[in-house]
């Protein structure tokens, strides 16, 4: 957590929204950023289907494998990758692609050494050696934090063959509000403005997919260069974007005064904070009296044994006898279809507040 407030702005011409940038970002992702390193397997929890645990990486994979066709000697880089999982898991059924990895940081490089196959990699700064070689560039939840959108579209045009495909996944706010807080996403997309960026790169055949992804934006485009075209943005769709990203700043505003008005209401009772994620430590540090929170609760596997404020982050059906009341820190388009399928929980005497 970052102590302090963030300026963010709308784009009355294309619809984006931006977030002013971290201090020292580029310090900040060499050396301090990191994302599911503890362990090869770490992931996050996608979601639950019928009482399945489907963890990031796999729904990725299976989106990625829906969207593209891969056949032997595709040239597939996972552009701002991190471990790469989700190349990874695509590499178990299409084994004749050739993957390469880059980041901005040399911490995911003990993860690329223990590559199920030959894999090149670069860190810092795209390989030269890259330029005009891949059929396709893989980019998972890192265009957000990007402080310069050109550069990192001239990066992945230099990277491309004509003719090669981008694909991309991005967050949508406008499904899931706790990106339009998030302090290193400094860029926040609609398709709208997902449309305009690409198109004033040399990109067309653009595909921008809300629905496939809970709370992403899904994108594939195929590298045209000059003459792709540009579409006029729509000015209604604009005015209907400005108006959603105000009503969510207004979320923002009024979010500590009702949770601290909930804490005062549960009186003596004791607590616990349902989402290990974004939401839940953002709960966590605005209560008054944050010591009567027993536990964190969450269903990634991944989690157990950790914990957030010194508190255990439990399991469900863990959750301590004495706790009355749980504050949901989860996206509030899912929180309460969430809460009403743990079958753990059904008949226990739990108040919870949603956000």
């Amino acid at each position: 957590m970052i102590e302090g407030t963030t300026e963010v702005r709308f784009c009355s011409h294309c619809g984006h929204v931006q977030t002013s940038e971290l201090p020292s970002l580029v310090e900040y992702y060499a050396n301090e950023y990191e994302i599911n390193a503890t362990s090869d397997e770490e992931d996050q929890l996608y979601k639950v289907v019928d009482g399945r645990k489907v963890y990031r990486a796999e729904h990725q994979a299976s989106v990625l494998m829906s969207k593209i066709s891969f056949r032997d000697g595709l040239r597939v880089l996972d552009y701002g990758c991190a471990k790469s999982a989700t190349l990874k898991k695509v590499l178990t059924r299409h084994s004749g692609i050739k993957p390469f990895l880059f980041d901005v940081t040399d911490r995911y490089v003990p993860f690329w050494e223990r590559f199920p196959q030959d894999v090149q990699w670069s860190t810092h700064t795209p390989n030269p050696d890259w330029f005009g070689t891949m059929d396709v560039v893989l980019s998972f939840y890192a265009l957000e934090h990007v402080s310069d959108l050109t550069q990192a579209l001239l990066n992945v045009k230099r990277l491309l063959k004509t003719g090669g495909i981008f694909y991309f996944l991005v967050p949508n706010m406008y499904h899931n509000v706790a990106d339009f807080v998030v302090a290193d996403h400094v860029n926040h997309f609609s398709a709208s403005s997902l449309a305009y960026l690409l198109q004033r790169h040399g990109f067309g055949e653009i595909e921008v997919d809300e629905q496939i992804h809970d709370a992403a934006f899904v994108v594939k485009a195929r590298f045209i260069g000059e003459g792709a075209g540009m579409d006029t943005p729509d000015g209604d769709a604009l005015a209907r974007l400005r108006e959603e990203a105000l009503h969510i700043a207004q979320y923002w505003n009024t979010f500590a005064a009702r949770v601290k008005e909930y804490e005062g209401m549960v009186g003596d009772g004791a607590m616990a904070i349902y989402g290990a994620g974004f939401y839940g430590n953002f709960i966590s540090t605005l209560l008054m009296f944050p010591e009567r929170i027993s536990c964190f609760v969450d269903q990634n596997e991944y989690l157990r044994g950790k914990r957030i404020m010194s508190k255990p982050i439990v399991a469900p059906q863990d959750i301590p006898d004495e706790v009355s009341h749980v504050l949901v820190g989860l996206n509030p388009v899912i929180a309460k279809s969430v809460i009403g399928q743990i079958e753990q929980w059904q008949g226990k005497s739990l108040e919870f507040f949603y956000l």
